[in-house]
């Protein structure tokens, strides 16, 4: 055994019991997400367009922001759209673009949004608990973007232009 190297496994079960807890509670959100006709692609749908500026209001924003294909952007839109969730509209500037926002509908949905449970499991954090976790998960997803960046199949970053 090297120097350091159970204190380094003891680490490492440490972390992947950690990981494992996060990806629990992300099911157990995902589970919760087949509600009000919707499916968690179409929640985050309508959570990027509740949150995102106009000028990234855009299929193509919105693919790569949730690192998916055009393709499965455009059918998960086009499934809002059909339930009036959704509008899209061409940009008054540039004909060529189409504007996608909620609609009254699509916004006040939002207040049934299943990830609305982990919100508030966070508000019953104390403010440096919630300031400390906003921390660290933003360094682990820009981790993993990273080494998902590395590998030749990876899906575009949310920060790639």
């Amino acid at each position: 055994m090297k120097p350091g190297g159970r204190n380094r496994r003891a680490g490492d079960r440490r972390l992947r019991a950690t990981a494992e807890l996060l990806d629990h509670t992300m099911r157990l959100i995902y589970s919760q997400s087949f509600v009000h006709g919707l499916n968690p692609a179409q929640w985050g749908a309508l959570r990027y367009l509740a949150r995102a500026n106009e000028s990234v209001q855009t299929l193509t924003h919105f693919a790569r922001a949730h690192c998916v294909s055009k393709a499965a952007a455009s059918d998960t839109i086009s499934a809002l759209v059909r339930k009036k969730l959704v509008v899209r509209n061409k940009d008054p500037s540039d004909g060529r673009v189409m504007r996608i926002g909620l609609t009254a509908e699509g916004r006040g949905l939002l207040d049934s949004d299943p990830l609305n449970l982990l919100v508030d499991a966070l508000e019953g954090l104390l403010p440096q608990q919630q300031v400390q976790a906003a921390e660290i998960l933003a360094v682990a997803a820009r981790n993993v973007y990273a080494a998902i960046a590395g590998s030749s199949s990876a899906p575009p970053s949310p920060n790639d232009s």
